[in-house]
């Protein structure tokens, strides 16, 4: 149960801290316009400005030595999406929203530098991959990315325990794993993939964050887990952070040649033009120059110690450039203060409804039934509902609805699998998608939707979402707003998520009890 409790408390701690803008409804569009065929730069482009902090980042670095190689000075947003390219564009967003989402939050955890970390690791991955001639290097970056993604949460919403395992990993009395386990019941990959799913990344992205789950991987997500793997223990390496002595340079260098089928002295290379891209956003973000640097000592690897030489070399000879001032947002009104109090409320109850029901071993109908009323009760979504598969997949039926007027939720959602208006929702079954659609109004959304969905059921905006058990689809869990004018706003997304993945969380206890 303490890896439920350490998930727990980090939902708490991110209702109290508000959303995360990494996984906010614009990045979310973001990655739908940019995966879509249909799509144009134009639209892609639209998408990005909705976030005025993200285009104005987005145009800086675009300017950069990096992505602006003698085009001239890219002021617009759509001419860097068409320069740059959809699959960068959008990894680029992502990076930025990182950044944005965590750091100067807990300056002494050390959480910036597990940021650089991981725009470092994602971006040598991506470098080797593409020397290795891997067909889609942008989600070996997204891989890259992510690989770190517990330790950035656990750092961020639970730093006083992260602060404990800091220092029990300089007393070297125990490896860094266990020092996770003991500290949270779980390690930190298991955080990382249970939040990476719960924020609709693809499967191949989630399983490539653990050595475990990595194991089903073949082709190229093999060689995404491999990259992603090695690099983060590269890092480990040069910013001294390993204290297990297990870890050897040259070893994990030659396994990362073996990878890519590319001499060493080429890996240097990918590692050092990594560099200079985090140098380059550090520049236009206000990252300090001095996180970035690697700790010069001596050691006894030599090769190690020469590589760290020439990066902080490196690092400290660039100019210093003057850093973007900090944005302030505007205060909330009180009404807005009183509501956020009431939702935040809200989920704590629910939260421990469900704790007391996986203590109580209830039925799994009864779970459902919480978690399906959590997603109203705790955000402004109007009307959710879980519909179970069956007939051996066959069918998707409402089983549970909870919310305003849920008739036409029961009615519509009576779909059987050769429907041609219910391709779309076993798809996302199929292919374990999130998929978010803020404002249905916007543009190509109703030419895209099954049209007796939208006549039937007539969302606002809505989220539907495939719930997996023991990695098992049982069924879909959909919620929705049909007010005119609302759309689904980035809190109630997170909302939805975080009882998606405590439903998903007490079935499978409830089932390794039985």
């Amino acid at each position: 149960m303490k890896y439920q409790e350490t998930l727990n408390a980090i939902y708490a701690r991110l209702d109290r801290l508000g959303d995360l803008p990494v996984f906010s409804a614009t990045v979310n569009r973001i990655r739908q316009v940019s995966s879509s065929r249909q799509s144009d730069a134009m639209a892609l482009a639209m998408a990005v400005m909705k976030d005025a902090n993200l285009s104005a980042k987005l145009l800086k670095i675009a300017n950069t030595h990096t992505y602006n190689r003698g085009q001239g000075k890219i002021s617009a947003v759509s001419r860097a999406v068409v320069l740059i390219g959809f699959e960068r564009i959008h990894n680029l967003c992502m990076t930025l929203k990182l950044i944005e989402s965590f750091r100067d939050e807990q300056p002494d955890t050390g959480i910036e530098q597990l940021l650089i970390s991981a725009f470092l690791n994602a971006s040598i991955a991506r470098e080797m991959a593409a020397a290795a001639g891997a067909v889609d290097i942008e989600e070996t970056y997204i891989c890259g990315l992510l690989y770190g993604l517990g330790e950035i949460i656990v750092a961020f919403t639970l730093p006083d325990t992260y602060r404990d395992m800091l220092r029990q990993r300089a007393l070297k009395r125990e490896g860094w794993p266990r020092i996770q386990l003991q500290a949270l019941g779980g390690h930190f990959s298991d955080i990382g993939q249970d939040l990476a799913q719960s924020w609709g990344f693809p499967k191949t992205v989630v399983q490539a964050m653990d050595p475990l789950s990595a194991d089903q991987l073949h082709g190229k997500d093999k060689l995404n887990h491999r990259l992603a793997a090695g690099c983060h223990d590269l890092l480990e390496l040069i910013y001294r952070r390993d204290t297990s002595g297990d870890l050897d340079y040259t070893e994990l260098m030659l396994d990362l040649a073996s990878a890519t089928r590319q001499p060493v002295d080429s890996l240097d290379q990918h590692v050092s033009e990594a560099f200079r891209q985090v140098c380059d956003l550090a520049d236009e973000y206000g990252l300090r120059n001095s996180t970035i640097s690697p700790r010069v000592e001596a050691s006894e690897d030599a090769p190690l110690d020469e590589a760290t030489r020439k990066l902080a070399y490196y690092v400290h000879s660039r100019e210093a450039r003057r850093r973007d001032p900090d944005v302030v947002p505007a205060p909330l009104e009180s009404a807005q203060l009183d509501e956020k109090a009431h939702w935040m409320e809200q989920q704590l109850i629910y939260l421990q409804r469900l704790n007391e029901l996986i203590s109580e071993q209830a039925g799994a109908t009864s779970l459902l039934e919480v978690a399906v009323d959590a997603i109203v009760k705790s955000c402004a979504l109007e009307r959710s509902a879980f519909c179970m598969l069956g007939s051996e997949g066959k069918e998707l039926r409402a089983k549970l609805v909870s919310g305003l007027d849920g008739r036409p939720l029961r009615h519509f959602f009576q779909l059987r699998r050769d429907d041609e208006w219910a391709t779309l929702f076993f798809r996302l079954m199929d292919k374990r998608m999130t998929l978010l659609v803020p404002d249905t109004d916007e543009p190509g959304w109703r030419d895209r939707l099954p049209a007796e969905f939208m006549q039937q059921v007539d969302p606002r905006g809505f989220i539907m979402a495939p719930l997996a058990v023991n990695d098992r689809v049982i069924g879909l869990i959909y919620a929705d707003k049909i007010t005119p004018g609302s759309i689904v706003e980035d809190q109630e997304f997170r909302v939805f998520n975080q009882f998606l993945v405590q439903a998903r969380l007490g079935l499978e206890v409830l089932r390794h009890r039985r």
